[in-house]
């Protein structure tokens, strides 16, 4: 069974998906190494990575992130693949390009396009549904393989010309156009959740976690099935980088000490197969050394 088919399966039979973020294949590993069975690829943490806003990045900068981080990991990989970069010909071709990627699912927003740098501050504007409708039509006859993931995102909820009315109209002609997963950014508060899901009953929604405290299992019970985190790593990735270079700034150590160092220098090894690939130089080219050596 190929994880596309996997993955539509576990949602089809109702299963709730974790998908914790990830943004590089070190941090894709840390998530498989953990027991995570599902990755997210997210604009706003690939964006960070590059030191760039998620609006500034090119479809190829996007693809480019989820496939290395797809080939890391033997797990299902779900990508932000933003507006769809572009009109309903580019949206097309942005389902496909991340179909040949490797990719198992993708999402795809009512965000005008390109995307404002401002929507980061809640400064969001959406297109018009019938507009959003058509995109998402193509987009879901772009798919080659039936269990490549089309998940309709609206942001009409936080938009300036939305609302949640507008939220729920819109997710339920996504859920009635056929796309397998709706997700309605913006909308956090434990009210909302459950204000929306009663407003958009019988298709999985998907909620970005990470943000509120809200736990995985209060987000079952609101009734949300994929839950991701998509802005977690990087948070996590620069807390921890700024408190061993703050500690070397301000006392001249890492704030690490070496037993620490050595353990963790252990797990990045084992991470990146390190031991492996040693072993396979101990059966073939360290022992021939070590037999010119002998003789």
């Amino acid at each position: 069974m190929s994880l596309r088919s996997d993955l539509k399966n576990r949602l089809t039979a109702g299963e709730t998906i974790v998908a914790p973020g990830a943004y590089d294949p070190m941090s894709a590993r840390v998530v498989q190494s953990l027991g995570f069975d599902t990755v997210y690829v997210g604009g706003y943490m690939s964006g960070a990575h590059l030191a760039v806003t998620e609006p500034l990045m090119t479809l190829t900068e996007q693809v480019d992130v989820a496939e290395r981080v797809a080939k890391s990991v033997p797990l299902p990989v779900i990508c932000d693949a933003g507006a769809g970069y572009g009109d309903p010909v580019h949206t097309m071709h942005t389902v496909r390009v991340f179909e040949r990627a490797g990719i198992c699912g993708i999402h795809i927003e009512d965000q005008v396009f390109p995307k404002r740098a401002s929507y980061h501050a809640g400064l969001e504007h959406v297109i018009p549904i019938d507009e959003f409708l058509e995109k998402m039509r193509y987009a879901v006859e772009a798919r080659s393989d039936p269990d490549f993931l089309i998940i309709g995102r609206t942001d009409s909820f936080t938009a300036v010309e939305g609302d949640m009315d507008d939220a729920i109209q819109r997710g339920n002609a996504l859920r009635d156009l056929g796309v397998d997963v709706v997700m309605p950014r913006g909308v956090r508060q434990r009210e909302d959740l459950a204000t929306y899901r009663a407003g958009v009953p019988d298709v999985p929604l998907l909620v970005i976690a990470g943000t509120d405290d809200i736990t995985v299992q209060e987000y079952e019970e609101l009734g949300y099935k994929v839950i991701i985190y998509a802005t977690t790593p990087a948070i996590a990735a620069v807390q921890g980088i700024q408190r061993a270079y703050t500690s070397l700034r301000d006392t001249g150590h890492i704030g690490i000490g070496a037993a620490e160092v050595a353990q963790r220098r252990a797990e990045v090894e084992a991470l990146i197969s390190l031991p492996e690939y040693q072993a396979v130089e101990a059966a073939t080219t360290e022992r021939e050394f070590q037999d010119r050596a002998r003789h």
